[in-house]
């Protein structure tokens, strides 16, 4: 059984203010993409035992969220301070274009406390293959020699074409210019005829 490959994104992400952050690019359909967000408040880890997280993404065609509180929402919280997010980024959560985030973080007891982090971006390209792709194939020569071979017979159809229309215009004019008219006697009125050197 062949093992997960994925992409990981490490990103510095701080409650009040923006971090600096390396940029990266995901594609667009990918399903390997993991965030590894560390969040601070002024430098210090922010534990979230027990919190949930959502996270927003604000895209080029709407907006999508991610929810720690769900099974298969997407997010789990990590780190040795416990102060890790990690998306597994859901091809819905992005789009071509940029691409902006931010965390909710509902904590306390009942989970009311609402803060929202800083933005972070990044960017997304389309893929290059699609579903308007050709499949490459080694069979491209073979096709073209057929193709080749198709425009041979059309070419030689036409000229049988051309040559059987000319025979039949050749053929027309023969038989118009060779055309002998006929009387058609009854016996009757031969008969009736004197014949040569006979009385009159």
């Amino acid at each position: 059984m062949a093992s997960t490959v994925r992409k990981s994104f490490d990103i510095a992400l701080d409650i009040a203010s923006s971090i600096g952050n390396r940029a990266f690019t995901v594609v667009e359909g990918d399903t390997g993409n993991l965030l590894r967000i560390s969040l601070t408040d002024g430098g210090e880890p922010v534990d979230l035992s027990g919190c949930r997280v959502i996270a927003v993404f604000s895209k080029s065609n709407g907006t999508a969220a991610q929810d720690s509180a769900l099974a298969q929402g997407g997010i789990l919280l990590r780190g040795a301070l416990n102060n890790e997010v990690h998306i597994q980024l859901f091809p819905g959560s992005f789009a071509p274009g940029m691409v902006e985030c931010e965390l909710q973080i509902y904590s306390d007891a009942s989970l009311s406390t609402l803060i929202t982090t800083a933005k972070f971006n990044f960017t997304c390209r389309p893929a290059m293959l699609s579903a308007d792709a050709l499949v490459s194939t080694q069979e491209l020569p073979m096709l073209r020699t057929l193709m080749d071979q198709v425009e041979t017979l059309r070419q030689e159809a036409l000229l049988v074409t051309t040559q059987a229309q000319e025979a039949a215009a050749a053929c027309e004019n023969l038989i118009t210019d060779k055309v002998t008219t006929f009387s058609v006697r009854r016996y009757a009125e031969v008969a009736q005829e004197p014949e040569e050197g006979g009385e009159s």
